[in-house]
């Protein structure tokens, strides 16, 4: 583990999480935590072949920046994650929780530092934040290994890109808008790099930049682990990624376990979205998979006979160049 403000320090400076105690003027000293600011500092495994996401925080207070007052490991990813890779079989519980490391520095307020990292600091922004940190710190570590690499690899990944970096997605997406788009299109990345293929997790970035650039539903409102678990279902339901048989298959307890998220709750937001948008089952240009686009997808020829779009190409009444997406 090493420092993130080595890494990247311009962002540590700005994005490091303090917080501030406050003690009444003229109050006699307390048994507990003295009032001050304290800054909950960063590191990060430098190993690129460990995949760990888990972030080590070390506390320290700025009236004493030489002494470490708790040492604490965290988790963002759901506690199976880390279940498939540790032994221990308490461990999992214990880094989704937040936990005081064993072998790091103490003191005699740790425990009272990690009840207030669980109760207060650890909030929905700030674990969002952790998981961009390590993400952000990763990339730059590939790129002093090897930059040429890591310059076609962000070339390459577009999409990737779009999300990390909230400004650099569509223009047409509000700017009120567009930190809460990078917030939730870094969970879609994240998840489609893990259970989609580059099609599909290109179709969850479309919808939500689709609902970014409207008014109604209000992206702003509800957690962004809801708004990503939800896109995704209204995903998975559009392309029948529910159907065991298709070579991508997920389930509602994938989704919900991946975001930490309710089943009704999204069920009910995937709904929402569905109909606010007014999106078509199985045919809506670029939130489906071609073949079901065009199995889905009816035309009336001028006979008034209704086919699908495939049948209709197969029988020769639409040129074999045709492209769905410019149907009126």
């Amino acid at each position: 583990m090493i420092p993130f403000h080595s890494v990247l320090p311009e962002i540590a400076q700005r994005e490091v999480r303090c917080i501030h105690i406050e003690t009444a003027p003229g109050a006699p000293p307390a048994a507990g935590l003295p009032g001050g600011e304290y800054a909950f500092v960063e590191f990060y495994c430098e190993d690129l072949n460990c995949d760990c996401r888990r972030v080590f925080i070390q506390v320290i207070g700025r009236s004493r920046p030489d002494q470490v007052l708790a040492s604490m490991n965290y988790g963002w990813e759901p506690e199976s994650f880390y279940r498939e890779r540790m032994h221990d079989p308490d461990a999992p519980g214990e880094i989704v929780r937040a936990s005081l490391d064993p072998i790091n520095s103490q003191s005699k307020h740790s425990e009272e530092l990690l009840e207030l990292f669980q109760q207060t600091v650890l909030d929905e922004s700030y674990r969002l934040r952790l998981r961009r940190h390590y993400e952000q710190f990763r990339e730059k570590l590939r790129h002093r290994q090897n930059p040429s690499a890591a310059k076609d690899s962000r070339a390459a990944g577009e999409t990737r890109t779009a999300s990390s970096d909230p400004e650099s997605g569509d223009p047409r997406i509000p700017k009120a808008h567009r930190q809460r788009f990078g917030e939730v299109a870094a969970l879609l990345q994240q998840f489609g790099e893990k259970h989609l293929d580059a099609e599909l997790t290109g179709f969850v970035m479309e919808l939500w930049k689709r609902i970014c650039r409207r008014k109604a539903p209000d992206c702003l409102r509800g957690k962004p682990t809801v708004w990503a678990a939800s896109v995704t279902h209204v995903i998975a339901r559009m392309n029948f990624l529910f159907d065991r048989s298709q070579p991508v298959h997920l389930t509602l307890d994938t989704i919900c376990d991946s975001f930490q998220t309710n089943k009704t709750t999204v069920g009910g937001k995937a709904t929402q979205i569905e109909r606010t948008l007014r999106l078509r089952q199985h045919c809506e240009p670029g939130l489906c998979r071609l073949d079901l686009l065009e199995t889905f997808t009816n035309i009336r020829l001028s006979n008034g006979m209704v086919l699908s779009w495939k049948m209709a190409k197969q029988m020769g009444y639409v040129p074999a160049d045709a492209k769905i997406e410019d149907l009126e």
